[in-house]
């Protein structure tokens, strides 16, 4: 398994898991309860035992973990376009530095999977 492979999995993992939750957004209330707002009626989503661990849960819901994956596909596919050019041996100095850069984002990118048991070591950034 490659690094685009490798990420292309996590983030349809990721993308499968906000799925299944609900789209609404989440809010932090008191006593680290975190809500959403499911048809104009507030459902709680899970108890923290601070306000600052709800307020976290809440920051990281679902619509923001999908932006997430949407983003990340994006740099992804920005990747794998200019990796086909270069592969054509056509690119410039300037397309193969840039595509360097691009490697390394997706590198940066992965070590969010760290632990995951398909993550390489030597992608480590």
């Amino acid at each position: 398994m490659d690094l685009v492979e490798f990420l292309r999995a996590r983030l349809a993992k990721d993308e499968q898991v906000a799925r299944a939750c609900s789209g609404a957004s989440w809010t932090a209330g008191p006593s680290g309860a975190v809500h959403l707002d499911a048809d104009g009626e507030p459902a709680l989503v899970a108890s923290a035992e601070t306000e600052a661990y709800a307020e976290h849960i809440a920051r990281h819901d679902p619509s923001r973990a999908l932006q997430e994956v949407a983003a990340r596909r994006q740099l992804v596919d920005d990747h794998e376009k200019h990796a086909w050019i270069v592969a054509q041996g056509r690119a410039t100095p300037e397309q193969l530095a840039a595509q360097s850069v691009r490697e390394q984002t997706l590198r940066l990118i992965a070590l969010a999977y760290a632990h995951h048991p398909d993550y390489n070591e030597e992608w480590r950034a």
